[in-house]
């Protein structure tokens, strides 16, 4: 009999800390109820095929090809639940000429700042290795799954396999021995309520392409750019204490400031458009508050654009695309196989 496993994973959003969390400073994160769903069965003609809606490359892959995926150097690009894939069966300690086959759904828009990516990797991992009855726990997954994005985005902060993972708010910082800690952060009623999440665009480049925009940056600019990752940081503290203790009201008033200290912070290590920099200025101006909530972009869109509406309505661009959703959603979880 075929064995067979599905789960679900839900995108991701940065309240606060992007980019600065590569280099150790902490990030506010929180799970979005778009999900991305896996579904595995072990069996079918060796190595691994991928069908269903995944923006990703679908059809099959020879065991020889996922092999020299997994041993290949640069990006797996479109192939990234092949080498998800790949790196849990080698994890698994399968055959050589195992056999999966995945089925990919998602409502996880890629290229957005949702944590596409990440959602891939820790459901095809998950998925892959419940169908193969090998028990896993969450550290087993996210490690594999950040030997995934790591292939993917050169230098990941690990925020997001963690916040996909794991559901829910959490706040995020590596410690001095350089591993990622991540505990919990329970939000007083009504404080993530009000934040929207709007898509501005597609960037035209890469999270890795960014990542290492601001790490050429950062060695060129190294009193700036250092200067704005720490007003990044602050305001993330602040806001950590505002998010889960401060009453609802009192909540909104403090986080406008935050959020347009981050932005500004944002803008000064340059991943944030002219356009969508713009559009800001003109929230702020209402009474609002908005910022990038992940990689940003510097040509073309933002990706994701958190936003704390002014009172009187939100002047946000027509072409951007609000998301129906809410945050602090559940982490991984096992579905029933259709």
């Amino acid at each position: 009999m075929t064995a067979e496993a599905a789960v679900s994973v839900p995108g991701k959003a940065i309240l606060l800390g992007e980019h600065a969390a590569v280099y150790g400073h902490p990030a506010l994160v929180t799970a979005v109820d778009l999900r991305l769903s896996v579904t595995a069965r072990a069996g079918g003609a060796p190595g691994v095929s991928v069908t269903g809606t995944s923006p990703f490359r679908t059809g099959p892959l020879s065991p020889a090809e996922i092999d020299d995926l997994r041993r290949s150097t640069g990006s797996p690009g479109d192939r990234l639940a092949y080498l998800a894939a790949g790196v849990a069966l080698v994890r698994s300690g399968a055959a050589a000429d195992a056999a999966i086959e995945l089925t990919i759904s998602s409502e996880i828009p890629p290229g957005s700042g949702l944590g596409s990516s990440a959602a891939l990797a820790v459901g095809v991992i998950a998925a892959v290795l419940a169908a193969l009855r090998i028990p896993s726990d969450a550290a087993t997954i996210a490690r594999a799954a950040k030997e995934v994005e790591t292939r993917q985005h050169g230098r990941p902060s690990g925020v997001d396999v963690e916040a996909v993972l794991r559901g829910g708010t959490m706040w995020c910082q590596r410690t001095a021995g350089g591993e990622l800690a991540c505990v919990p952060v329970l939000p007083a009623p009504g404080n993530l309520a009000r934040l929207e999440l709007y898509h501005a665009g597609t960037p035209v480049e890469s999270t890795g392409e960014m990542v290492a925009a601001v790490a050429s940056r950062l060695a060129a600019e190294h009193g700036p750019v250092r200067a704005a990752m720490e007003a990044i940081h602050a305001a993330t503290r602040e806001a950590r204490e505002v998010i889960a203790a401060a009453p609802e009201g009192e909540a909104r008033a403090r986080l406008i400031p935050l959020l347009a200290r981050a932005e500004a912070a944002l803008e000064a290590l340059g991943v944030v458009p002219a356009h969508v920099a713009a559009a800001i200025r003109g929230i702020e101006a209402a009474g609002g508050a908005a910022k990038v909530s992940g990689a940003g972009g510097r040509a073309g869109g933002a990706g994701l654009v958190l936003v704390l509406p002014p009172e009187t309505g939100v002047p946000v661009p027509a072409s951007w695309t609000r998301l129906a959703c809410t945050l602090g959603a559940p982490g991984l979880r096992e579905d029933v196989a259709a």
